[in-house]
């Protein structure tokens, strides 16, 4: 059984633990995108549907929570009081940034096959 992050299991799947880890790095295509996203492997006649499918979350939309300071910016402030000014610096904090989906149909991606071609593990854009 496998314990411990997710970064951990990755590892042990692909072959980190003493023992033959029984998945397969390979290439694929993206044929359709979330909710319902499904891959074929090459090699593969069929596609994957979403069930066998976990996609890295860097590639899909998703939010993080950032802070922000310093940096060069410029530009004018518009103010109901004072009527506005300069405006010469810049910080956010506990600001949200959503990064959106970056994948495409027909992409080609990076996926760990396991179980038996059960499982696809997408895991990065390919860049060929």
């Amino acid at each position: 059984m496998m314990e411990g992050t997710g970064a951990s299991r990755l590892y042990q799947l692909l072959g980190g633990n003493s023992s033959p880890s029984g998945v397969d790095i390979k290439r694929a295509v993206i044929k359709s995108l979330p909710p319902e996203i499904s891959v074929q492997v090459d090699g593969d006649s069929i596609d994957t549907p979403s069930e066998g499918i976990i996609v890295a979350e860097h590639l899909l939309e998703h939010k993080r929570t950032i802070s922000f300071t310093g940096g060069t910016v410029s530009g004018q402030v518009q103010d109901t009081y004072t009527g506005g000014g300069d405006l010469r610096s810049l910080e956010i904090i506990d600001g949200e940034l959503t990064f959106k989906c970056d994948l495409k149909v027909d992409d080609p991606v990076i996926v760990a096959v396991a179980n038996d071609g059960q499982m696809i593990y997408v895991l990065d854009k390919a860049v060929v």
